[in-house]
């Protein structure tokens, strides 16, 4: 069913933000909407070049002299506003659905390894009825350090009982895709949200795609 080679894999890791779903669009509104109620008063360009990492990293970026439980709640009304603007808008990449159900059919294990938080990771995989296509789920709240450090995909690995290198990313951006790198795994990128040139030598790069049907056979 697939039209790439997956013998070399034991193992898929997906990215959610932009790679389940295509959302990017609605979690940039949401900080330019977030900023003004929590008292930032920066151009939407300013607030959008700080929001990379993991919700704390970027909340601690905004807030360096907050306490952490502080910062923990300016996190949690950016993430609860976010799920509030994307809720009515909620559906999976084309094709993926298929791609998950030929997983189960092959027994290839996956996991989701995001820097979103928990209650997102729930919102999406439950509001998607996917869960049961993964064994593990890896996010922002499990790791010290966002992408493009490798640590998520490599905790991720770890949860799945398989080695980096037999592992396939699936993944949006060039952080994550330059995280992938790093963990030593193969990536196939989907569903791009910025030029090709700025993933830079990409040699791990098994396959550019829009969506997730690029990669199936025609029925």
């Amino acid at each position: 069913m697939v039209n790439f080679d997956v013998s070399p894999f034991q193992a898929f890791i997906f990215d959610m933000d932009g790679t389940l779903v295509d959302n990017m669009d609605f979690h940039r509104q949401t900080w330019i909407e977030w900023a003004p109620r929590e008292g930032l008063n920066l151009s939407p360009e300013e607030i959008l070049a700080q929001t990379h990492g993991t919700i704390g990293e970027i909340v601690a970026r905004f807030f360096p002299d907050k306490t952490s439980e502080e910062q923990f709640q300016i996190g949690e009304r950016k993430e609860a506003l976010y799920r509030q603007i994307y809720a009515p808008h909620l559906a999976s990449l084309p094709g993926l659905k298929e791609l998950l159900d030929w997983t189960k059919q092959q027994r290839m294990p996956c996991a989701v390894a995001t820097a979103g938080n928990t209650h997102n990771i729930n919102f999406t995989v439950d509001g998607l009825n996917i869960r049961s296509y993964f064994r593990a789920f890896v996010g922002g709240d499990d790791v010290t350090h966002g992408k493009p450090h490798p640590e998520v995909f490599l905790l991720a690995a770890q949860e799945l009982g398989i080695v980096p290198e037999k592992c396939l990313v699936f993944e949006d951006s060039p952080a994550g895709a330059q995280a992938a790198r790093r963990a030593g795994m193969k990536c196939i990128v989907l569903n791009m949200m910025s030029p090709r040139e700025d993933f830079g030598e990409a040699p791990h790069v098994i396959e550019w795609a829009n969506d997730y049907r690029d990669l199936l056979h025609n029925s």
